[in-house]
């Protein structure tokens, strides 16, 4: 058989952490045994797991079973279990733990006069369980070709047998001591371990078992804590109950409970524990009950116990919900609508029923009959009103439904209606008309669009003079509000000039908009500059060059590249005047490459200037170690150096500790990584002796040596 043992650890009594050689030693000896009996075994026989949990109270321990397939819980029932027991005395050092039989006959399912005495006429989930156990049968005939349902219906219907047996064991105590898979040990004491098994008590070839073991530590018992996130949703005379599963505490089931008198009393809901029906990580069903039995707008409190597999019950998780009026009132009817003015229309409408809770009216208006509807009217209309006056603001044809509310906030939509205006009144000017041309001579224009809906585009017209008229360059109506043209660049008139209109559907135009003067572009490059200078120095490089002659500078681009990379990066933004600059954000030894890009008022770029090279040297000088100390531990004969040191270099470095003994020179006498602060001489020379502490790279730099002197006197 296969050795398992389960520690069941909640916030009750959980298991001590530390346990004693004493407990690994007898799981050891019981690993032994078991594998010497699978060993012994058909290899083909079918395999049970005892599953094995515990919970203490300070002066009883219960122990909960269940095997971990139907047949081979069928088979147990007929065999029975056997329960032992060993005291864990973490300071006897036994090899081999003796266990005391605590059931002089194996436990089994009672028999039905039994059960009947024992659980009552009223107890649901024993009835289902002693049904389980010996309700009639379904005993296939002896297997035959063709009739491989039989054996199927079987072997569902003991899985159901099975199912609704450990179901019923882990939401009522009465029915797993019925059952056979519980026993509570009363003779312990608080404060002390045991070590519990639980096995199938007779042998069988039909099943191998394997041998369940649990480490109880005697303590206090603490309540299981409530279900997770009680909330509620409000239905029509109903109330829905939701929750989640914890993590930390799984519950076999739940109880719900309701006061309709503000806490003073409380009625159970079910007499089934309710059950979650899958535990599929995949979607998010959470656990619910709903209670259809409330009164609308009535307050209710609720209380959800979760049900522990020993079967007690958690602290409760409590809500106080009500349920609300979810039918909304009669559907009103829209009137044919009727222009008032040029740009009012008046909506009316009619109900066939005016119900008690009508609250009253909203009236919700959109461009497009099926979407974009929002509501007018931001305060609810009177109820015994039935006509709204709407101002269409230059739109031609608007799309309005009226909604009825009643005083539960529910509401119901008419039929939508549609609403055209006569337009006489033209589209406003365009407003914000910018534009620019590029070195191509294209020029792109812009514009708002129009507040009116019925806009359906726009003229543009263009002039070489404000003062001469202007053209119209669309010869049909352009319907975006960007709009490309190309002009000649090459030429000595630096300005061109737009106007634009907007249409509308019934064709009407609106004045046209100020002009909008553009300068053409200037397509000649500035000239480049020209470095004359280059000195570097250990930590920067520094450049000279003569500024671009071009008289409409705008700025100077300054670029570097490494010499091991391909990319110029910009390295500066500058001052047309700029002449010269100090660049610090190098690395020794490195060599750096340096161009300038001029750019003119109008952004055209000159090429880059001849490159120039630097390359900052290396002086080989790095910064010392600092807050260098010694000191001497004369109970462990050994002394240790510290010291302070950060960081300030991109390479490879490490420390050098250097030792002087009498006022010898000092000596090379241990590397130590970059990332040490300290060093431990274990064998420190008696009367006085020098330290030091050199940093050195793998470029070849070094730091000068920072030295300490200390002297151990003989003991």
């Amino acid at each position: 058989m296969n050795c398992k043992y389960h520690i069941f650890k909640q916030n009750i009594n959980s298991v001590s952490a530390k346990l004693s050689m004493l407990i690994i030693a007898l799981f050891c000896f019981v690993l032994q045994l078991n594998a010497q009996q699978v060993a012994n075994s058909d290899a083909n026989v079918r395999m049970a797991n005892i599953h094995l949990i515990a919970q203490s109270s300070a002066d009883s321990v219960v122990l909960r079973w269940a095997p971990s397939t139907a047949g081979g819980w069928s088979i147990a029932n007929s065999l029975g279990y056997a329960i032992e027991r060993v005291a864990i005395d973490e300071a006897d050092e036994l090899a081999d733990p003796v266990f005391e039989r605590l059931n002089d006959t194996p436990l089994k399912p009672f028999t039905l006069d039994e059960w009947k005495a024992y659980a009552g006429p009223d107890n649901n989930l024993s009835a289902i369980a002693a049904q389980a156990v010996y309700g009639k049968a379904f005993i296939p005939e002896p297997l035959k070709s063709g009739e491989l349902s039989a054996l199927k219906n079987a072997a569902d219907e003991l899985l159901n047998r099975y199912s609704f047996a450990l179901f019923t064991a882990d939401n009522d105590a009465v029915t797993a001591n019925a059952l056979g898979l519980r026993y509570v040990d009363r003779d312990v004491q608080k404060g002390k371990k045991y070590a519990y098994r639980v096995f199938v008590a007779l042998p069988t070839t039909e099943y191998a078992y394997d041998t369940a073991y649990v480490l109880v530590d005697v303590a206090e018992s603490l309540q299981w804590p409530e279900p997770i996130n009680l909330s509620f949703e409000s239905g029509e005379n109903n109330i829905r109950l939701t929750w989640d599963e914890s993590a930390l505490h799984s519950f076999s089931g739940y109880y719900i409970y309701r006061s309709d008198d503000d806490g003073k009393n409380y009625r159970q809901l079910n007499d089934i524990p309710l059950v979650i029906a899958t535990h599929d990580k995949t979607t998010d069903q959470k656990p619910y009950f709903v209670d259809t039995t409330t009164v609308n707008y009535k307050p209710y409190r609720y209380r959800v116990y979760g049900v522990t597999p020993f079967a007690e019950l958690s602290k409760p998780a409590e809500i106080v919900a009500m349920s609300k009026d979810k039918t909304p009132p009669p559907v009103p009817y829209i009137n044919k609508p009727q222009q008032i003015s040029s740009s009012q229309v008046k909506i009316s409408w009619e109900m066939k029923e005016r119900v008690a809770d009508l609250q009253g009216f909203y009236i919700s208006r959109s461009s497009k009959a099926t979407e974009g509807f929002k509501i007018l009217n931001q305060n609810v209309l009177q109820k015994n009103t039935n006509e709204y006056v709407d101002d269409i603001l230059g739109e031609t044809e608007s799309y309005y439904s009226v909604a009825a509310v009643d005083t539960a906030g529910n509401l119901s939509f008419s039929p939508v209606v549609m609403a055209v205006l006569i337009d006489t009144i033209p589209p406003s000017v365009p407003k914000n008309l910018t534009g620019s041309i590029d070195t191509a001579g294209v020029v792109t224009l812009r514009w708002d669009l129009g507040a009116e809906k019925n806009i359906v585009g726009y003229r543009v017209l263009r002039a070489n003079d404000p003062t001469h008229e202007f053209v119209q360059l669309t010869g049909k109506i352009y319907a975006d509000t960007v709009f490309t043209d190309t002009i000649n660049i090459k030429t000595l008139t630096r300005h061109v000039y737009y106007k634009i209109a907007a249409v509308n559907n019934r064709f009407q135009h609106s004045a046209l908009t100020p002009f909008l003067e553009l300068e053409r572009p200037d397509k000649i490059p500035p000239v480049e500059a020209v470095f004359y200078d280059v000195f570097v120095s250990d930590s920067c490089v520094n450049l000279k060059w003569h500024n671009s002659t071009s008289d409409d500078v705008a700025q100077q681009l300054l670029y570097r590249q490494r010499d091991d990379e391909n990319e110029w990066v910009l390295l500066k933004a500058l001052a047309p005047s700029v002449s010269f600059y100090s660049d610090n954000d190098v690395e020794t030894a490195v060599k750096y490459h340096y161009t300038i890009v001029t750019v003119d008022s109008s952004g055209l770029k000159s090429q880059g200037a001849s490159p120039v090279s630097g390359r900052p040297y290396d002086t080989g000088i790095r910064k010392g170690v600092e807050n260098l100390n010694a000191a001497y531990n004369p109970e462990n004969k050994m002394l240790t150096l510290n010291w302070d040191y950060e960081p300030e270099m991109k390479e490879k470095y490490w420390f050098v500790v250097y030792k002087s003994i009498g006022g010898s020179p000092y000596r090379e006498y241990k590397a130590v990584s970059e990332t040490e602060r300290s060093y431990i001489d274990r064998f420190p020379s008696k009367g006085l002796s020098g330290y030091g502490i050199v940093l050195k790279t793998k470029r070849g730099g070094e730091s000068e040596m920072i030295t300490v002197e200390v002297e151990i006197l003989n003991e």
